[in-house]
């Protein structure tokens, strides 16, 4: 089946389709990292990317310490929130895009352009997927530095891949958080509530089966759950070829999200037109 290219009348094949949304996803991606970097100070990038990790791993850290935990269960809280704590970049700036648009007037434009809806706001998201994965290396750098978690039996490609794929996965939350600021004045409030629903149903500060029996599945819909178990696995000592099947429960998990994303994204975004909510901010 082919589309018409709008404003010409002319039909597209599938091949030109992709490509026309390669083109797109590629300026939005150049276009949020060129604004993003003008408009934020160096100082905004040094804290997100080391301050951020090591005050958040530091609060569990020494909670656990003075509640008395072995050091080997505070090593596994440090690890859990050396990961966990890319959410304020894949989450919280992902959800942001629409609410971002509206309180700079651009979200009506945005949203009649002819362009591919999936790969534009992917586009703008995908930097903060690169930023994330950085948050996390400062994170485990600083498990391995300052907490003293052993790496000596580490396989780094598994870490690498783990970190990776749970940057792309929560990314995919912060596009589904994003869709519903289609129509609420911010989304921002969902974020939030999302961040406090991972550090306690994610594995991040203790295992997920010391949850009441019916949480537990809920737990395992969010991929950060499997990055943690995942990571903490690979710095053990497992192969990526061990962590494949978490992986690919996590990469599915990502994809039935972004599904989930979408479906809510045009269901606001048809909310929106009919209500006139795209100018309320």
């Amino acid at each position: 089946m082919k589309s018409t290219e709008a404003g010409t009348g002319r039909s597209l094949s599938a091949g030109s389709r992709l490509q026309m949304a390669y083109r797109v996803f590629k300026g939005a991606f150049f276009f949020g990292r060129k604004g993003l970097v003008i408009w934020d100070s160096w100082e905004m990038w040094v804290m997100q990317i080391f301050i951020t990790p090591i005050a958040q791993m530091g609060f569990f850290a020494f909670l656990s310490v003075y509640l008395r935990y072995p050091l080997s269960e505070t090593q596994f809280i440090v690890i859990g929130n050396a990961l966990q704590a890319m959410s304020f970049s894949a989450v919280f700036a992902v959800a942001n895009i629409t609410s971002q648009d509206k309180w700079q007037g651009t979200l009506p434009s945005t949203m009649v352009t002819p362009a591919n809806r999936v790969a534009l706001f992917i586009g703008r998201a995908w930097f903060q997927v690169l930023l994330s994965a950085l948050i996390a290396a400062a994170g485990l750098l600083y498990a391995a530095t300052i907490f003293g978690v052993s790496f000596a039996n580490a396989d780094y490609l598994g870490i690498a891949a783990v970190v990776m794929l749970t940057a792309i996965a929560m990314t995919t939350f912060g596009l589904l958080i994003s869709a519903v600021g289609l129509y609420m004045r911010t989304a921002l409030i969902v974020a939030n509530v999302f961040l406090f629903v991972t550090l306690l149903l994610s594995g991040v500060n203790f295992p997920v089966s010391v949850l009441p029996g019916w949480l537990q599945p809920v737990s395992w819909a969010i991929p950060l759950t499997y990055g943690t178990e995942a990571v903490r696995e690979a710095i053990a000592g497992t192969s990526l070829l061990g962590l494949l099947p978490l992986l690919g429960w996590e990469a599915l998990d990502a994809l039935l999200v972004m599904v989930a994303g979408y479906a809510v994204f045009a269901g606001f975004e048809s909310l929106a037109r009919r209500t006139g909510r795209f100018e309320e901010y």
